[in-house]
């Protein structure tokens, strides 16, 4: 059982390099959730802003005495910045904490991707890592240019130039309920992507109040678990796909490291394109200004940020989750879910997660081949 109330100091950064994206994802929690606060945001992170951060990250290292740090730019879209200032950024990052243990990413949509982008990620040692949600036609569902043109099959053609290459960081995909997840998992494992990250599609408990609405965020119960066991079965078992190893890891009692399932404490902050630090930015899929913490990396350290109540709430272990949750059996693996997909007017975050019964469901039935396959090594 994880403990207690253990402050974990900030290893993982997102750092919002930009506000604006040239796709219009209608699910996207940044433009299209009711949060508008991107509106009042600069273009692009200036680079003292970003200079900063990296100042701040280095501090905070130093103080708590480690220095394995996780960075990924994310915007928007962050290629958007260009490949002038994208370079100034990684000069810095590489300047300033080039003497720690450095994992540095970016999250794209990939449109933007060029041999120039390539040859900056390949100077620096930085992967990139492409979101896609399937096959074009379901993918193109919800992703989709802000004239409505779909945007799959520009994006293979883009993850064709990552495909072998180790700056190809992985696929993540939102799970469209209507596709057939087969056939998803296959197209995407097609290219090749050392890890596919599946997520669950934003939702709490005051956006999915009809019984249509809540079966279908059952559903995605069923859909993962019709991947699973494609890939438990042996189909492309090279590719990791981190829901189910996550899952797996602590079935078997070991940590994780997903934010999203477990007990342990979330080690993870955003940091905005104005340089103010949100607890987790998919917070403005809950309601506007969900996210915020009143601080800034102008004016604020992240000691500040750890001692922040919605900061601790995140580090509370199973004293921050629902009653209902604390009773469970599967709390040490699903860990009540995702954060932002608790709320609920009435109850605040004091609830199990909107796809409780889809985790539960993927769980068991997780913990029920693993317990086969252990019986029948046994008897053997």
């Amino acid at each position: 059982m994880v403990e207690e109330n253990k402050v974990v100091p900030i290893s993982g950064f997102v750092i919002k390099v930009a506000s604006r994206c040239n796709l219009n994802c209608s699910y996207c929690y940044e433009y299209n959730m009711g949060d508008s606060s991107w509106k009042k945001m600069p273009k692009y992170m200036e680079e003292e802003v970003f200079s900063k951060t990296l100042h701040r990250i280095k501090s905070h290292c130093d103080a708590h005495q480690f220095d394995n740090i996780s960075i990924s730019l994310h915007g928007g879209e962050p290629l958007l910045i260009g490949h002038e200032r994208l370079a100034s950024y990684l000069a810095l990052a590489d300047e300033i904490l080039g003497g720690y243990r450095l994992t540095l990413g970016i999250q794209s949509n990939g449109l933007l991707l060029d041999e120039a982008y390539l040859a900056l990620l390949r100077k620096y040692g930085v992967s990139l890592g492409i979101s896609l949600d399937g096959v074009p036609k379901d993918n193109d569902v919800f992703r989709f240019y802000h004239n409505g043109k779909g945007s799959g099959e520009e994006v293979a053609s883009k993850l064709r130039m990552l495909q072998g290459s180790p700056l190809f960081g992985g696929i993540l995909a939102v799970i469209n309920v209507d596709a057939d997840p087969v056939q998803t998992w296959r197209y995407l494992a097609s290219f090749d992507p050392p890890v596919v990250d599946f997520l669950l599609p934003h939702a709490h408990w005051d956006n999915t109040l009809t019984e249509e609405q809540q079966q279908r965020v059952a559903n995605h119960g069923d859909w993962l678990i019709a991947i699973f066991d494609d890939w438990y079965g042996g189909y492309r078992q090279d590719i990791r796909i981190r829901f189910f190893e996550e899952i797996i890891y602590r079935v078997f009692g070991h940590p994780g490291s997903l934010e999203s399932l477990g007990l342990e404490e979330v080690s993870l902050v955003t940091v905005g394109v104005n340089g103010d630090y949100e607890q987790v930015d998919t917070m403005k899929s809950v309601f506007p200004g969900a996210h915020t913490m009143s601080l800034s990396v102008n004016q604020h350290s992240l000691d500040e940020v750890l001692n922040h109540q919605n900061v601790m709430a995140r580090q509370a272990g199973i004293s921050g989750v629902s009653d209902t949750c604390k009773k469970c059996s599967l709390v040490s693996i699903c860990g009540g879910g995702y954060y932002p997909h608790r709320y609920s007017e009435k109850n605040g975050f004091n609830n199990p997660s909107v796809y409780c019964t889809a985790l539960t469901n993927l769980i068991t039935h997780i913990q029920g081949r693993i317990k086969r396959d252990l019986e029948k090594k046994s008897n053997a």
